[in-house]
């Protein structure tokens, strides 16, 4: 059959119409980012992977968090709870700029006051391993198919490792602690540079049994690696500030002139400026000879590793009596970080981890 012209010219213009609309039209993918509450669960299954055959597992929160004061971080955390015939754990996981940070293990609100709290603490699994080191060797694996990155150097680094003693070794650039106190295990794997460990992954064990879960390295970008102050120098400086260094008491009262007994003195990393951005700082701890008021009896002095400065003087004390106010007298123009600089990246982290929990339980108890 022979189109005649007009028909012809019809076609041509619908399908070039055709075309032009194709071409115009926004391209549409496919593929769905998972959401913070698949990618939990997809961590509690294929990371963790207790038997999920013989749990009823119910989503208990999803709260988005407001973004963290210091950083502007965006925080949101997934809360299942894991249900055996009536007990079993909450199951935490924490997302920072939509990345999983942390995750552990969490009492139930129906078992808060209940002898079987600990208990449902246990999870319950198909081949439930009783060597800790295969135990973190198999979630490592299994973490780095979940991220789909290389941790084979934190893998290795396990090798020949007995978790029932503790440990501290370095393979490469990466730090290993295992650290035992009375029920709890804790296998610690951080990136070294210049001898200064920093960011990494670790895991809680208790009774033997996956407890919590932490990894921080995508909340930190490094500023520089350079250690230009070494130990003895770091000492100096802080002995140097601290004879000048005072702090002043509730009532008004200033408090100088310490005598320093003995120092510590170890490299770590810390942000400068409010920001995500870490530097090497020598932390510093003098011990004074005897308690000053304030019930103070050391003084941690933060000093940049890279420059030598001064950005922060803290007092530790002890519970009761004075406590001291006005506390960081840096020399310089670098505005001190609030806080003390004598803690690593972790507990930073821990420390964050716990008071978004804690937010979240609160939350949680104003529903009900």
């Amino acid at each position: 059959m022979k189109l005649s012209t007009k028909k012809a010219l019809a076609l041509l213009c619908l399908l070039a119409f055709t075309l032009f609309l194709v071409r115009q039209a926004p391209l549409v993918h496919s593929s769905k980012v998972p959401s913070a509450k698949e990618r939990a669960l997809t961590f509690i299954e294929g990371v963790i992977q207790p038997d999920m055959s013989k749990y009823n597992v119910t989503l208990v929160d999803d709260i988005v968090g407001q973004p963290l004061i210091q950083t502007s971080e965006t925080q949101e955390s997934v809360t299942y709870h894991l249900d055996n015939n009536g007990s079993g754990p909450d199951i935490i996981c924490l997302f920072i700029n939509n990345v999983l940070t942390s995750a552990g293990l969490s009492v139930n609100a129906a078992f808060v006051h209940s002898p079987s709290a600990e208990e449902s603490l246990t999870l319950l699994y198909r081949n439930p391993s009783t060597n800790l080191t295969d135990e973190t060797i198999g979630l490592l694996e299994r973490y780095q198919t979940y991220t789909i990155e290389n941790l084979s150097d934190m893998i290795a680094a396990l090798a020949n490792v007995d978790a029932t003693q503790n440990v501290t070794k370095t393979s490469g650039d990466i730090k290993l602690t295992v650290q035992n106190i009375p029920l709890e295990t804790t296998i610690s794997l951080k990136y070294t540079f210049n001898d200064t460990e920093y960011t990494g992954v670790s895991f809680t064990f208790r009774n033997g049994q996956f407890y919590s879960f932490m990894d921080d390295r995508s909340r930190w970008v490094i500023g520089n690696t350079d250690v230009n102050i070494d130990k003895s120098q770091a000492i100096d400086i802080a002995k140097r500030y601290a004879e000048s260094y005072s702090y002043t008491l509730d009532n008004g009262v200033a408090v100088k002139g310490f005598n320093v007994t003995s120092i510590q003195a170890a490299t770590n990393f810390y942000p400068r400026d409010n920001s995500t951005t870490i530097y090497p700082y020598w932390s510093v701890q003098l011990n004074l000879d005897k308690v000053y008021p304030g019930n103070v009896w050391q003084l941690s002095v933060g000093i940049w590793a890279d420059s030598g400065t001064v950005f922060l003087c803290q007092p530790i004390g002890f519970g009761g009596g004075g406590s001291p106010t006005g506390t960081q007298t840096p020399a310089s123009s670098q505005q001190p970080q609030s806080g003390i600089p004598s803690v690593d990246l972790v507990i930073v982290a821990v420390v964050a981890a716990a008071v978004a929990i804690i937010s979240i339980l609160a939350i949680r108890r104003q529903r009900k």
